[in-house]
């Protein structure tokens, strides 16, 4: 009796420990906010506004995107490629660039090979579908900003709420 006492006790701690770790991990480490980071080596490099980001040369891409919760479905993304973000840098920046990795608000993360960024216009930053601004996540948007390829068979790649891009 006293063995299956310490077991039941012993699994409560450990599911009150596992509860606590998960909860942690998925508080929210980052204010939502209209603005992209740029990290190298660890550190902050540049911080873009919305407004900012808008002003770089944008393209409008159709793209069709396979969603188990709407089906299939056909936009027009309103952004900028990664690489025209990236160019605006450090050259030292992007020579090193071997892999870019994109992050949003909900930790969602994506690895690139630089090489697929900085050499076409592959990979978008977008704030608009359809003309309309993406929202936010608390507005029950996908942005402000999302990564989208456009192509890509599956939505893997494709990160929402991105807030930032470290280059490596």
């Amino acid at each position: 009796m006293i063995i299956n006492n310490r077991l039941v006790y012993w699994s409560i701690g450990l599911l009150l420990v596992l509860v606590g770790v998960l909860a942690y991990l998925n508080t929210p480490g980052k204010r939502e906010s209209a603005s992209l980071t740029i990290i190298s080596k660890g550190q902050p490099v540049k911080t873009f506004s919305l407004e900012e980001i808008k002003e770089l040369p944008a393209v409008d891409r159709e793209v069709t995107i396979r969603s188990s919760s709407e089906g299939i479905k056909t936009y027009v993304f309103t952004g900028t490629p990664v690489r025209e973000i990236l160019t605006g840098l450090d050259n030292a920046i992007l020579t090193e660039a071997n892999k870019v990795t994109a992050r949003g608000l909900d930790t969602y993360t994506v690895v690139f090979n630089g090489e697929e960024i900085l050499s076409s216009d592959h990979v978008l930053l977008v704030y608009a579908r359809d003309g309309m601004p993406l929202g936010s996540k608390s507005e029950g948007g996908t942005g402000p900003f999302r990564i989208i390829i456009p192509g890509d068979q599956f939505g893997l790649r494709a990160v929402k709420y991105v807030t930032e891009l470290e280059v490596n």
